[in-house]
């Protein structure tokens, strides 16, 4: 469970390294004496409910934490912001620290598919890691983390320490073995009662539309797998629903994860040595996910003052095939299928006597969903390398040295591949990526601790950082081949090759000092100061200085306070600043070559200016305090207020083209998050045989814009969805605000506010832009539970977020093509249809009348009575007018639970060779509920592209259940 600092116990946070076997020369920090919030995981926290991905296991733990996966698939990136969105042009995401050095960061650029409609996405670098391999997790959420850690650190800090061989003397060996299964179980309300069909109310049944006749009324039309006649016409066949055509598609995906580990220790060091193995079956058909981690620590004690460590980590993560997402993805295709098509009939994708030129699929502007799973495939393979090599010297028994280099490297390779008759790719297509990252650490810590014989106690700490990265990426491409099925570049048609690079390298020099003053042990004083030289900012302005200051007092030991209920009462504060840089290449433009005009290159310029002068933003935070425990600890809060402005940030601002550009980079703004976190820990029930312990913890975080600059008072981060929603932010409003057009409304008299009709009884799209949400939810609670009976525990975690909304692109699509039940209303008298008459003199019962009025001519209006069919009503409500498809994103998950039997000694007695045996029973996601009742998983509403656009559901996986069991044991 999640620990915090309300016992006054000597849990101690390593800042500068996160690992303490048997290195006594490293810079240590006690929780007590800390003026700032930490919150840290245990080993178990990460481990007894496996994820593929670590990040998630911090989900509804950490107060100030939110968690937003960017799939269903186990895969899927992770991504994390601590106290809200501070910047306006970065992701927001924290540093992530290994052992004490930087790695990569957590969020990557998904791959755009060579067709241009397609994302997929290759998974955090940081997913790397195996869960099995952490000792412990620790999210430093103030700025005051980034003396050590730097500018980057300025977004929240999260310290993976990986486990060591110094828990114990001898030699040991421990296993973990985990099945893990996956059921799609959230879909779209899809409707089972009409089929292929447009809105004329013909029998059109080859129709992309679901406004066709009734199902299963015993009728039999052509359709689009109508056998042939002597005679060469199709055949009529039943026409009947197939309600289980989305699921059917989706299989049980399974996670298989091992993982054994060897560790020694004696007076002389220690060693841990260990190998992971996880093993995914994708709920898509042909999909995986592959990995196998190998890592190795040791320390070593040359002697009483050298002492030498190291930390290596090898992983290697592939998948022959990763689902995309976005338009075009398998989970668009097999949505779109209308009632009557049978899913069991696309499993042969080819048509007989075409195989690999032709397709066979009921609608000729889309794939084959099996097509997308088989053929269109997005491999690829990732090779890391982490580690770092550390020395320390105690020069003396109060000075101490620490000189340390880590490594950071990955090499990615990527293949996508295309099939002939691929409808954005129909001469095929195939893509080959390398990227590769690299960022190296190097560092001393002078440390000072003198003992002054008194009641104050001292100690200082002086060290120094290079960072080094350097990012290269190489494509090539061709979106038409010569022969089907022959991925290679050789085989691309003439004059289809395309050929792009890139490359980038950052450098950030740094010295920083940190120093403490206690007196008595119950009263703190913190100082740190850093300076860093930054290779992305003008040389007149690379350097930028940073400084913290925080306080911490003990009051039941500074006031010697005896009450028999109160164990421990702690006050702290805090107050940091922070720099930060910008991205390489930011200072002035250059001409690049685009793609050749025949034998000659054709240069072009960029519309978007830099900027030589850019200084670097500061954001200033404020943070204040307390722990408290009560009735020996079985009662215990901790409360903290912050709040943090980012200024001076780097933008893109408009500016006029004659300027010769249409943007301008700048340092404007001012965004402010402040808050409360709140954590209260309970063991409501404690005795011999049965313990009931409970932790809840609140986030509260409140975003405002205070400013951005005179010239610009509003600001377009971006949009999405054909431009029709506009991420916008303006002085005065938040972030994570989006917009779109909505309809003409009457402004005054007594009909204001009421949709303003056309004369043909239909909506008329405004202007102006209005805000429709903000994705961001108003507060996060998490609720941890453990019981505990003699051997047995049980374990189960809940996560409710409140508030927020978003908008699904995939609702508008459905609606608009009559495919969900909430399209039913109309579409004849039973449904509540209204009898009219279409321009062809046929009199139907689908009719339907749009909400609103009509002017009258005179400046009055009326109630409208204009019938409409009812796809015309659908479409021209749902599709052209977007706040229609918003929903609050309010829910509540039952995010974790397991069932825990550990055998007891007599079990023992009889296995020798075996200790600390147990199996559990697992599960995530069981129970989802959400406010907007629509089938959409909310936590997972979010774009992919070179943007995460968060509050926009796309056509990702549908949501998923899991259930499974871990054996876990020592050797």
């Amino acid at each position: 469970m999640c620990q915090y600092r309300l016992t006054g116990t000597a849990t101690t946070l390593y800042q500068s390294t996160g690992r303490s076997s048997g290195n006594r020369s490293r810079y240590q920090k006690n929780e007590r004496n800390l003026g700032y919030s930490v919150a840290q995981l245990s080993s178990k926290d990460v481990s007894d409910v496996p994820q593929p991905n670590v990040l998630n296991s911090l989900a509804a733990r950490v107060p100030g934490v939110n968690i937003r996966s960017t799939g269903a698939d186990p895969g899927s990136s992770v991504m994390v912001t601590i106290r809200g969105q501070s910047s306006i042009s970065k992701d927001n995401q924290p540093l992530y620290v290994v052992d004490g050095v930087p790695v990569a960061p957590a969020i990557q650029n998904p791959a755009q598919a060579v067709d241009g409609k397609q994302t997929i996405d290759y998974g955090s670098p940081i997913s790397d890691i195996s869960a099995d391999d952490i000792a412990s997790i620790t999210v430093l959420k103030g700025a005051s983390a980034a003396a050590l850690y730097g500018s980057r650190a300025g977004s929240g800090v999260i310290l993976i320490t990986t486990k060591s061989g110094a828990a114990k003397k001898g030699l040991g060996v421990s296993f973990n073995s985990s099945a893990v299964f996956d059921k799609a179980w959230m879909f779209p309300h899809f409707q089972h009662e009409y089929g292929s069909g447009d809105w004329t109310g013909s029998d059109n049944t080859i129709s992309t539309g679901a406004w066709g006749p009734k199902l299963n009324t015993g009728r039999k039309l052509v359709q689009w797998n109508s056998p042939l006649d002597e005679n060469g016409d199709p055949l009529p066949l039943d026409w009947v629903a197939y309600p289980d055509r989305v699921k059917d598609f989706f299989r049980t995906g399974h996670t298989f994860t091992n993982n054994i580990a060897v560790s020694k220790s004696t007076d002389a060091g220690n060693f841990r040595l260990s190998y992971g193995n996880l093993q995914n079956r994708g709920i898509v058909p042909n999909t995986d996910l592959k990995r196998d981690n190998l890592t190795f620590s040791g320390t070593y004690h040359l002697n009483k003052s050298i002492h030498l460590s190291t930390n290596l980590a090898y992983t290697n993560n592939r998948s022959a095939n990763r689902p995309s997402a976005y338009t075009e993805s398998v989970t668009m295709q097999v949505y779109k299928l209308t009632p009557n098509v049978d899913i069991h009939a696309l499993r042969n994708y080819w048509i007989p006597g075409k195989e690999g030129l032709q397709q066979y699929n009921p609608y000729s502007t889309d794939d084959n969903p099996y097509l997308i799973a088989y053929e269109e495939t997005n491999s690829y393979t990732r090779n890391r390398m982490t580690g770092n090599v550390q020395a320390s010297f105690d020069i003396r028994p109060d000075l101490t040295l620490m000189l340390r280099t880590g490594l950071d490297y990955y090499a990615l390779n990527e293949d996508q591949r295309r099939p002939f008759s691929a409808k954005r790719n129909p001469k095929g297509a195939y893509v080959l990526e390398n990227d590769n990252f690299k960022e190296q650490n190097s560092d001393f810590l002078l440390t000072y601790k003198p003992d002054l014989k008194s009641d104050f106690k001292v100690s200082v700490a002086v060290g120094g950082n290079r960072m080094d990265q350097e990012s290269s990426s190489n494509q090539q491409s061709t979106g038409s081949l010569t022969l089907p099925g022959i991925y290679n570049l050789s085989n691309a048609a003439a004059g289809a090759l395309v050929n792009t690079q890139s490359f980038r390298k950052k450098r950030i020099n740094s010295l920083y000092g940190i120093g403490e003053v206690s007196y008595h042990n119950y009263l703190f004083l913190n100082l740190t100061a850093r300076n860093d030289w930054s290779s992305t900012l003008p040389k007149q302005n690379n350097s930028y200085f940073y400084p913290s200051v925080s306080l911490s007092a003990i009051l039941s030991d500074m006031l010697n306070i005896r009450w028999q209920d109160l164990s421990y009462l702690k006050l702290r504060a805090n107050w940091s600043q922070v720099g930060a840089d910008t991205d390489p290449y930011q200072l002035y433009n250059t001409v690049p070559f685009d793609t050749d005009w025949g034998s000659v290159k054709r240069a072009t310029i960029s519309f978007n200016q830099k900027n030589s002068l850019l200084k670097p933003e500061i954001a200033t935070s404020y943070e204040a305090g307390a722990d408290a425990s009560f009735f020996q600890d079985r009662v215990g809060f901790n409360i903290t207020w912050y709040k943090t402005n980012n200024r001076n940030q780097i933008i893109q601002v408009p500016t006029t083209i004659a300027s010769g550009a249409s943007t301008m980079l700048i340092n404007a703004g001012n965004i402010q998050n402040s808050g409360w976190e709140i954590g209260l820990n309970l063991v409501p029930v404690k005795s011999q045989s049965f313990t009931w312990k409970s932790d809840i913890n609140f986030t509260r975080n409140v975003n405002k814009v205070i400013e951005l600059t005179p010239a610009v008072t509003s600001y377009m981060l971006g949009s999405t969805d054909g431009s029709n929603i506009e991420y916008l932010i303006k002085e005065g409003t938040k972030m994570g605000d989006f917009y779109t057009r909505s309809w003409v409304k009457v402004k005054e008299g007594p009909y204001a506010g009421q949709a303003l009709l056309n004369s043909n009884g239909l909506q008329q799209q405004d202007v102006d832009f209005v805000k429709i949400g903000n994705y961001n939810p108003d507060f996060m609670v998490g609720f941890n539970n453990n019981f505990r009976y003699k051997n047995l525990s049980c374990n189960f975690l809940i996560d409710w977020r409140e508030g927020g909304a978003y908008y699904s692109y995939v609702a508008k699509s459905l609606i608009q093509d009559g495919r969900t039940t909430n399209t039913l209303r109309g579409r004849d008298a039973a449904h509540g249809g209204l009898t009219w008459t279409d321009a062809n003199g046929t009199t139907r019962d689908d009719g339907m009348i749009m909400e609103g009025v009509i002017a009258n001519g005179d400046g009055t209006y009326k109630p409208n009575d204009v019938i409409i069919d009812a796809a015309t009503y659908y479409d021209n409500k749902y599709w052209k007018y977007y706040e229609n498809e918003t929903y609050s994103a309010t829910y509540v998950k039952l995010k974790e639970v397991s069932l825990t039997y550990a055998f007891g000694r007599g079990v023992m007695q009889r296995i020798p060779f075996l200790s600390n045996l147990s199996l559990s029973l697992i599960g995530n996601n069981l129970y989802t509920w959400a406010a907007a009742k629509n089938g959409y998983d909310p936590e997972i509403t979010m774009s992919l592209s070179n943007q995460r656009y968060q509050g926009v559901g796309h056509w990702t996986l549908p949501g998923t259940r899991s259930y499974g069991a871990k054996l876990s044991c020592n050797f």
